[in-house]
């Protein structure tokens, strides 16, 4: 969704709104996050803070990611709120800018519109944990025929588990 930042109240702009399951699109760069299991519930508000424009919000939903040692697929809650600060990128046609340390905590952007859909998907992969487990006990796969340990119990586990030790 698009939201114009050009008549934005001193007020603020708020916007509560619902995306299906089917909205989340994993790209390369991401294979944590399979998608959504049910609807995720966003809620955005908008407000100018001097040349500034800030964007508070809060996410629920519940994602399908992919555990990192058994690479089976569970569902996990995810409940989060954020705070964004937007400027209107100044720097047209420089290639390099020198950022001050204030400039660290901003969002840059050129045009008069922004891209909610950019801005949820970032949060979400900001809040999912760098290492996703689908337990605190998962004992992942094994290392010589790729079975799922949490499942079975291959013979060359242990095989594995006295040879590594010589």
């Amino acid at each position: 969704m698009k939201i114009d930042l050009t008549n934005i109240p001193p007020e603020g702009k708020g916007l509560d709104f619902s995306l299906t399951p089917d909205w989340w699109k994993s790209d390369l760069d991401e294979d944590r996050i399979m998608g959504l299991e049910g609807p995720l519930s966003a809620w955005i508000k908008l407000y100018p803070a001097g040349k500034k424009i800030v964007v508070e919000g809060s996410l629920s939903a519940r994602l399908l990611l992919r555990c990192d040692r058994c690479l089976e697929l569970y569902g996990w809650d995810l409940s989060t709120d954020f705070r964004l600060y937007l400027l209107m990128s100044p720097f047209r046609g420089e290639l390099e800018v020198e950022l001050s340390e204030d400039d660290l905590n901003l969002d840059f952007i050129d045009g008069k519109f922004l891209d909610s859909d950019q801005i949820i998907k970032e949060q979400i992969i900001l809040s999912v944990p760098m290492k996703t487990l689908c337990t605190p006990k998962c004992k992942g796969l094994c290392p010589m025929c790729g079975c799922n340990l949490n499942m079975t119990r291959c013979s060359c586990s242990s095989r594995y588990e006295t040879s590594s030790y010589q």
